[in-house]
């Protein structure tokens, strides 16, 4: 039987972790972006209905989760809202889950209320939970395996016979993370760290357990990462890099996909830059927190300091966690970078959270001290003082979200649907479209998630690698050739060359993107004496 003590721990970590998700999740709800997107939204709204391979490294773990929303969120709408929904339900989870992290280390329900709303207001985790996003979903897996270590750590100091099922739990989630992004291995030097200065001698005296957490881990990661190439080799509408293959070069020799290609990220190996300075970084770093934290970000400064003092097995997991990352984002080039900051975020609300704890210590020994000597609180002040510093601290916490929700509310973003209806409406029968990434995936998505226009053939960049299709304008030429007609979707800088052997015709009533048509008959390589190539 349980006793109250027992009800009222966990409804000290339960009531806060089920308001911040609640509430979390309204307030995604209402700001969720209605349906297709454009860029990477779009490509993984495709994926999850079909099946299909996403760009590196891949995103197993994500995908699988998303055919299964497309399956359990049929009721709510179209797939592309359903994995819109999902990024909503697991961002909401994750600020849930950080509210139970900050009750297990200080004890205070009040703190975890008002650490789960600082982050679930915060302008990245909110702009990721509105969209279709492999990240919301390393949010949220980093803030489970935040809580399942700190409950390991507690156990297991505790003397708990059952400690080791936490740890073993927690290497399944690296697991999974592991197949949802690389990130996650950002995360393992403090991991590793962690379980050492908790339980120093695991390695000799639980080695069962050691071989059981790796085990799980090499196990969980294999079978996710295991799809990409089953999967490819059923040949399904949407195969990235074809991972059924470990390599797969060009007619020059060059690789150009594969597996490994896939899963190591090598298309993106040449978009590391120059660090910045030390004094760039922590300005750039500064920036990033107040704009997401506000004031609070100077509780994160502090609570590095408290953190060291107080919790400095916690901090042995948290700074790797957050300076790892942080390196790896100053050094990486990426189109929406700020990403990269949801786990150091995470471990700054951490922080801040452990600075009102010391805060909170101070004063109420000043109390006893001081204004009251002698006196005891009985169980129930405490209770109403912590009810109503919670709510104060909640609501300070969720004083931005009038002013922030202009700019993270996507419930009137529907310039792709908008673009691809007037765009299909006015391609010709047979039509081959010429497009680039962040107009390709909503094609895809009218393509091969809602069935239209099957005559439609959609060549990307992407297409030219994984097929060997040679050059773009030859591509043209080859389907002007046999009489279909030719469509362009591409950037300023890149219809030069069309424009050079072609005569382009803008289409007109295209929104949010344009269109070319390429007139038939104009291939001026012809008239040069350069063969079509047939695409």
């Amino acid at each position: 039987m349980t006793g109250p003590h027992d009800r009222l721990a966990t409804a000290r970590w339960l009531v806060p972790a089920g308001l911040v998700g609640i509430g979390a999740f309204a307030l995604y709800l209402r700001t969720l972006m209605p349906g297709l997107g454009f860029w990477d939204t779009g490509e993984f709204q495709a994926l999850g209905p079909v099946l299909g391979i996403a760009h590196p490294t891949g995103y197993p773990s994500y995908t699988l989760l998303l055919w299964l929303a497309s399956v359990v969120f049929q009721p709510f709408g179209e797939p592309a809202l359903r994995a819109n929904l999902l990024s909503a339900v697991l961002v909401a989870g994750a600020a849930s889950l950080v509210s139970i992290a900050i009750v297990q280390v200080t004890r205070r329900g009040a703190l975890g209320l008002a650490g789960g709303a600082l982050l679930a207001i915060a302008p990245l985790a909110w702009q990721n939970a509105v969209r279709a996003d492999p990240h919301a979903f390393h949010l949220a897996l980093a803030a489970l395996l935040l809580v399942l270590l700190i409950g390991w750590s507690q156990r297991d100091r505790a003397g708990s016979g059952h400690a080791g099922r936490w740890l073993v739990l927690a290497a399944v989630v690296f697991g999974v993370s592991i197949g949802n992004h690389a990130l996650t291995l950002l995360l393992a030097p403090g991991v590793a760290l962690f379980v050492l200065v908790v339980s120093p001698r695991i390695l000799w005296r639980q080695w069962r357990l050691v071989l059981a957490c790796l085990a799980a881990v090499l196990l969980t990661t294999v079978l996710v990462y295991a799809y990409l190439p089953l999967r490819s080799a059923m040949d399904p509408p949407l195969d990235y890099a074809h991972p059924a293959d470990w390599i797969r070069t060009s007619a020059s020799g060059a690789i150009t996909g594969g597996f490994r290609y896939l899963v190591l990220g090598q298309q993106f190996t040449s978009t590391f830059h120059a660090m910045p300075t030390l004094s760039e970084a922590v300005a750039e770093v500064w920036r990033t927190l107040v704009e997401n934290l506000g004031p609070a970000a100077w509780l994160t400064a502090l609570g590095i300091a408290v953190g060291i003092g107080r919790r400095p097995r916690l901090m042995v997991l948290t700074v790797p966690w957050a300076v790892l990352s942080i390196w790896f984002l100053l050094a990486y080039q990426n189109a929406d970078i700020d990403r990269y900051y949801l786990v150091p975020l995470l471990v700054a609300v951490l922080w801040a959270m452990l600075a009102l704890d010391a805060l909170w210590d101070l004063v109420l020994a000043a109390w006893e001290r001081w204004l009251a000597p002698g006196s005891v609180t009985s169980q129930r002040t405490r209770l109403a003082v912590s009810a109503v510093v919670g709510v104060a601290l909640t609501l300070a916490a969720l004083a931005p979200v009038p002013a922030r929700l202009p700019a993270r509310d996507a419930s009137d973003d529907t310039g792709a649907r908008a673009w691809v209806e007037a765009t299909l409406a006015r391609l010709e029968p047979d039509p081959v479209v010429i497009s680039w990434w962040s107009y390709s995936t909503p094609l895809w998505y009218a393509r091969w998630v809602e069935g239209r226009r099957p005559d439609m053939t959609i060549i990307d960049d992407r297409d030219v690698l994984d097929d060997d299709l040679g050059d773009l304008t030859d591509i043209v030429a080859g389907y002007l050739v046999e009489g279909r007609p030719v469509y362009l979707i591409r950037l300023d800088d890149d219809l030069e060359p069309f424009r050079e052997r072609f005569v382009l015709e803008r289409l007109d009533g295209i929104p949010h993107g344009v269109v070319w048509r390429v007139a038939p008959g104009t291939d001026r390589g012809q008239d040069e004496g350069a063969g079509p190539e047939d695409g």
